[in-house]
């Protein structure tokens, strides 16, 4: 099929739907620790982070299955064994099985998530492939809202019926087994030496790191907005669960329309963003109104959606063909690591200025969303003076 085409398009970006589909059935927790009462609120729990697990440990080993089987059957193997582990909690009250399952869940998707990215680059150059970027997160965003209303209607069954919502991973794997092609062309773009080589290069490693940080930053704005509602007085758990909402559809609307956001931008879409991410934080540090505080969140949202498929388009316009798996696995590692790490940088930070405020830990990141500005500011200065440009 013609890779130009509107469903093998649909057919690539499909498989994206699935990377953070793991929290869907977060709601079950309460009804799955009626049933196993002999198991702690801690065991059930673990339930559903076990799958974090998986996905780290198998997006590093990501790359390695790629060579030995081939980029297709990892996608398709990752896939076929994501919908079998994550229905497998519909037939057992098993603990251990339940455990094992979501653990396989989340190596499913760690086998393909990377190469959600990096198939891309593999396809496409210049605006087609951000203009697809962008799509490919918004259509991550979308699903998953849409996977957590499926479970809420499935849940009137019972906490069983709930995981069924995994069995609609069986779309992307029937478009993605029937409509691309078992051998992946490589594409390069002009500036970059073509290698049948993979290899580690600087722009993977300053990726990496970027995202660490930008991760640390967005996990931290989001886990702490319930308690500067209540310490400001003028929010409550809900409030504040409503707002984090406002991130994701943000996103999801600056994601569509990042192609058209990179080719006026170009590499300082960027830099850009964070400047925007950290003017909409130093706004929730000032604002003492719920609605001041939805706007700002609502323009973070935006932000967030210029960064990420920002990084993820130099990455790609700066990585040759074959290092392409590599280089979106090192992003993503950075992007757990900085998810987990959050917590304790936040804490660590707070403890070296002896603060104790929760706005404090706003504070904190507006400065960290500041210096990543500064510096993908000076990077792409650096890389347009060196011609090095994608969209040029």
């Amino acid at each position: 099929m013609n890779k130009h085409s509107f469903w093998f398009k649909v057919a690539l970006l499909s498989i994206a739907t699935l990377t953070n589909a793991a929290a869907a059935v977060q709601v079950t927790v309460p009804l799955i620790h009626q049933t196993l009462a002999g198991h702690s609120q801690t065991d059930i729990e673990l339930l559903m982070s076990v799958s974090s697990l998986g996905i780290l440990i198998f997006v590093l080993l990501s790359p390695l299955v790629t060579r030995l089987v081939g980029n297709k059957r990892t996608v398709v193997l990752g896939l076929l064994v994501s919908v079998i582990a994550g229905i497998t909690p519909m037939f057992t009250e098993n603990y251990t099985i339940m455990l094992a399952s979501r653990f396989l869940f989340g190596a499913g998707v760690g086998l393909f998530n990377s190469l959600s990215f990096s198939l891309i680059s593999m396809y496409y150059t210049g605006h087609e492939r951000d203009a697809l970027i962008g799509y490919r997160d918004a259509a991550a965003a979308m699903v998953t809202t849409l996977l957590t209303w499926v479970v809420g209607f499935l849940m009137g069954g019972g906490w069983h019926a709930a995981f069924g919502v995994y069995a609609l991973g069986a779309i992307p794997l029937v478009l993605f087994g029937l409509l691309v092609p078992d051998n992946t062309p490589v594409v390069e773009e002009e500036h970059v030496t073509a290698s049948g080589h993979v290899r580690i290069n600087g722009a993977m490693i300053f990726s990496a790191v970027f995202a660490f940080f930008w991760f640390t930053a967005y996990f931290g704005i989001t886990v702490k907005m319930a308690p500067v509602f209540a310490e400001r007085g003028y929010g409550t758990a809900a409030d504040a669960s409503f707002v984090t909402g406002l991130v994701t559809a943000f996103q999801f609307l600056s994601s569509l329309l990042f192609g058209q956001i990179k080719r006026l931008l170009g590499r300082y879409s960027i830099a850009i963003g964070a400047t925007l991410a950290m003017t909409m934080v130093f706004i929730l540090i000032q604002s003492q109104s719920l609605i001041l505080s939805a706007v700002a969140v609502a323009g973070y949202g935006f932000a967030f959606g210029m960064v990420m498929p920002g990084i993820f388009s130099n990455l790609a316009a700066e990585t040759n063909a074959v290092s392409q798996t590599l280089g979106s696995t090192m992003m993503l590692v950075g992007i757990n690591v900085g998810v987990s790490a959050s917590p304790y940088v936040l804490k660590t930070l707070n403890g070296w200025f002896n603060q104790t405020s929760e706005i404090a830990n706003y504070v904190i990141i507006s400065f960290m969303l500041l210096l990543l500005a500064i510096v993908a500011f000076m990077k792409a200065t650096m890389a347009n003076k060196l011609g090095e440009t994608a969209h040029e």
